[in-house]
């Protein structure tokens, strides 16, 4: 038995919400604020209605009160939709008993399979709840509403109703009809850990299942007699002090006037003792061999040990499926390796179908993204774009399901599965995602961002390096779901620009359909992808830096020194990038750099193109061409001494570093 869906309306970041859920592990990603809390605090109002306050609602819908709440008061509706499968003989099936008030004739499915004798069959219930204003306040209320002058007013009168005047109400979603609490909230055993763990969580969850043991009757008359047997031997171990205290107080003799009230003074000794207090768990140091109480342990570990007893806990209770965990962050102050594990181990229980219950998680943690698997993981947003915002969600297995016939989604999956790392499933709890190529571009886009005015820290944007071009399969997360993260790629151009020893054209340059950029403009036709590519004559993003720092001779100089060998630095300094000086005194560099040089230098005596006004731009092109020459297989640790080197930096500490018109732009689409 397992929720398989909810819809939520007016309740927090949720206006108006639908999401369906998985039998076993259902992993919730996404941004801060973007709901994920407030919905497994929904989850638990089924099985504990806890207190309502009027910052439970949701304020974008009060804010529209003068059009919807004059005559009628606001409510929180949330629908639990339940799924179960039965087994026509089962008799003990505990379920089905629970779920009976909630069950409707539309609920049986077709899906009925017989198989060796044994008929199942799918069946379906629906728990409507609705915190709302008691009707015969109805009038008091629109009185008091009547006159308000602004909003603020209006939630200080609503306050006074939540406060006094609201309840919660239960009816059967299918046929409509009322329901009592007590039926809602013992349909579900739904244990909620938060991201404050304690080792009382454990002692709780042990506790009942020992009084569970304690209240069956064959077992509380056996306790009773291990109790009065305890109680037998302390009266035989405590016999002296006994007889002192009888003879103190049992033989009054009406001193005090009992007498007259038929009483006296009798003492014993009673094993009162709560045997589910008595079992405690510990930590056991497996080196030394002695054991230390839970609360001493590091928060870590201990609170590996209480999810995993949490998850363990259910495997005793044969026949019950009708417990959920929501777990809150599980990564708090677990150490990343311990995630992983973690989420491996319910992973693989998940999938050959042993957790035995429902299991929610909210986490920000990419070590549990990276290991939970594609198929458990739900992207959920906060989109303040739309009126009024409301939260939207996108369950990972449905969205890379192929329904055209092609093989796309299914080639994305098998390849995000692959490589879909922790630093790459970043990109699952950001806002907005940029996507590049390799190293240098993702450690100099923080810089870049900076200096354009969007500082990293503040935009929630996540830098993922793909190694290489295959966009398509990343972006794929991110095409036509309801999670509209802008997803901005930079990548290279790759225009070849010296063919059989002669230098190409501009024009050509700026007129090359680069294959891989067409592929994925006509695959990914949205409004939230965009691709920016170099247009200033570089082909990658090394020789587009370059050429857009030439104008500054500081820049440019340090640049070029980061790049070359020692003897070509020696000679730049001599003829700055001046082409001529170059092409006139090759013949004093050594053979090994005049070889790696000289070809450069003689494609643009052979370039394509000789007009005068684009002499500079081809000059400056031969030398962003020999920078990336030697950047070509160093390209992180040039990125490392952009980032370090101070003759790049003014006195106001901020970089001298152009930034790429082509990057640029691409930030300025994607904050916009």
């Amino acid at each position: 038995m397992f929720i398989s869906k909810i819809h939520i309306q007016n309740y927090r970041n949720f206006y108006d919400f639908t999401m369906e859920f998985h039998k076993g592990l259902n992993v919730i990603i996404g941004a801060n604020n973007s709901g994920k809390t407030g919905l497994l605090y929904a989850i638990k109002l089924l099985s504990s209605p806890s207190e309502i306050t009027i910052d439970d609602f949701n304020r974008n819908d009060l804010l529209k009160q003068k059009e919807k709440y004059l005559d009628e008061a606001p409510s929180i509706i949330i629908e639990y939709y339940i799924s179960h499968r039965i087994v026509e003989d089962d008799t003990t099936d505990e379920s089905i008993i629970k779920l009976l008030p909630f069950l409707g004739i539309k609920g049986f499915s077709d899906n009925r399979t017989e198989k060796d004798g044994k008929v199942e069959y799918n069946i379906a219930a629906e728990v409507k709840a609705i915190f709302s204003l008691d009707v015969k306040y109805l009038e008091e209320y629109k009185n008091a509403v009547a006159n308000v002058s602004g909003f603020e007013e209006y939630l200080i009168v609503l306050n006074r109703f939540i406060n006094n005047n609201y309840a919660w109400k239960y009816t059967n979603g299918i046929s409509n009809t009322k329901a009592d609490q007590k039926s809602v909230s013992s349909i579900f055993d739904i244990r909620f850990i938060g991201a404050e763990r304690t080792s009382e969580e454990v002692r709780k969850e042990t506790k009942k299942e020992i009084e569970r043991f304690t209240k069956e009757s064959e077992n509380a008359a056996e306790i009773e007699r291990f109790k009065k047997a305890v109680s037998d031997g302390l009266r035989n171990e405590l016999k002296t002090p006994i007889t002192k205290l009888s003879d103190l107080f049992e033989n009054e003799n009406n001193e005090i006037g009992l007498k007259k009230g038929n009483v006296s003074i009798s003492s014993s000794v009673k094993a009162n003792f709560s045997i589910a207090d008595s079992y405690i768990t510990e930590v056991k140091d497996t080196k030394s061999q002695f054991n230390i109480p839970l609360d001493h342990n590091g928060l870590g570990y201990n609170n590996l040990i209480s999810i995993y007893m949490l998850i363990k806990l259910n495997e005793i209770q044969v026949g019950r499926d009708f417990r959920i965990l929501c777990l809150e962050e599980p990564e708090a102050h677990l150490h990343p390796a311990m995630q992983y594990k973690l989420f491996k181990y319910l992973r693989n229980i998940d999938s050959e179908d042993k957790l035995n219950q429902q299991i929610f998680v909210t986490t920000h943690s990419s070590n549990i993204s990276a290991v939970a698997g594609l198929d458990n993981m739900f992207m959920l947003a906060y989109n303040r774009n739309i009126d009024p915002p409301d939260c939207t969600q996108q369950s990972l297995e449905t969205h890379f399901i192929d329904i055209d016939g092609s093989t796309k989604k299914a080639d994305a999956k098998a390849h995000l599965t692959k490589f879909l790392d922790v630093t790459r499933s970043d990109m699952l709890f950001a806002d907005n995602v940029i996507l590049v190529e390799g190293i240098a571009e993702k450690l100099l886009m923080p810089l870049f961002m900076d200096k354009c005015g969007i500082p990293y820290e503040d935009e929630n944007i996540s830098i993922v390096e793909i190694g290489g071009k295959h966009f398509e399969h990343f972006v794929e997360l991110f095409n036509g779901n309801h999670v509209k993260k802008r997803v901005l790629c930079i990548t290279d151009k790759d225009f070849k620009w010296i063919v059989d020893g002669v230098l190409q054209s501009k024009s050509d340059y700026d007129s090359y359909a680069v294959p891989h950029i067409e592929k994925l403009k006509e695959r990914f036709n949205i409004e939230n992808f965009a691709v920016f590519t170099q247009e200033c004559g570089g082909r990658t993003f090394e020789d587009e830096l370059f050429i857009t720092n030439m104008s500054d001779d500081s820049v440019a100089d340090v640049l070029f020194d980061m790049s070359v060998c020692d003897s070509l630095k020696a000679f730049s300094k001599a003829y700055k990038f001046n082409i001529s000086d170059w092409i006139t005194n090759i013949d004093i560099l050594d053979g090994r750099t005049k070889k790696a040089v000289k070809p450069y230098l003689d494609a643009y005596n052979q370039r394509i193109d000789t007009k005068e006004e684009l002499t500079n731009f081809y000059e400056k092109l031969v030398f962003s061409e020999l920078f990336l020459h030697y950047a070509e297989n160093s390209k992180g640790d040039l990125a490392l001494q952009i980032l370090t080197n101070e003759k790049l930096y003014g006195e106001d500490k901020k970089t001298k570093i152009t930034v790429p018109k082509y990057i640029q732009e691409g930030l300025e689409w994607l904050t916009k």
